[in-house]
């Protein structure tokens, strides 16, 4: 019977040991693809920007040769970008609540799924202690 106890116990103990590692493991994982997934966000942020950068250049050449000009291009592409600015400023507000709900939703998601492996994981060590409780009970009960 304390044979069994033990081999209870021990065999818990490992459980908890391989799920501990478990999630050291998945929280690795986790950071691991964040950094991936960071780094190529920047990546891909520069890439736009520049070739952005080189569209608006060659607009802006473009509009020189039809104005006729050796500035006017540049001016009218510049011009647009401060009216951008102006307006992104103004609505400074507006924009910060859109962003922040955004942010908002995509944390509660996250936290959402979170909670619901938690509890997953929960229920499923209730199962399992139940089910060592009744072999401990069915044990007691054959001495």
């Amino acid at each position: 019977m304390l044979d069994r106890l033990e081999e209870i116990r021990e065999n818990t103990f490992r459980y908890l040991e391989a799920r501990i590692e478990l999630f050291t493991l998945e929280i690795r994982g986790k950071i691991e693809e964040g950094v991936v997934v960071g780094v190529h966000s920047v990546v891909l942020a520069l890439l736009g920007t520049m070739t952005l950068i080189f569209l608006f250049s060659l607009l802006a050449a473009y509009l020189n040769e039809v104005t006729d000009s050796r500035y006017l291009g540049f001016l009218i592409v510049a011009a647009f970008f401060l009216i951008i600015t102006v307006l992104w400023a103004a609505a400074k507000d507006f924009f910060q609540s859109k962003i922040r709900g955004i942010a908002y939703s995509a944390m509660k998601k996250s936290q959402e799924k979170k909670n619901e492996k938690k509890t997953e994981a929960v229920e499923e060590l209730m199962a399992q202690t139940k089910a060592v409780d009744d072999e401990i009970k069915n044990a007691s009960q054959n001495r």
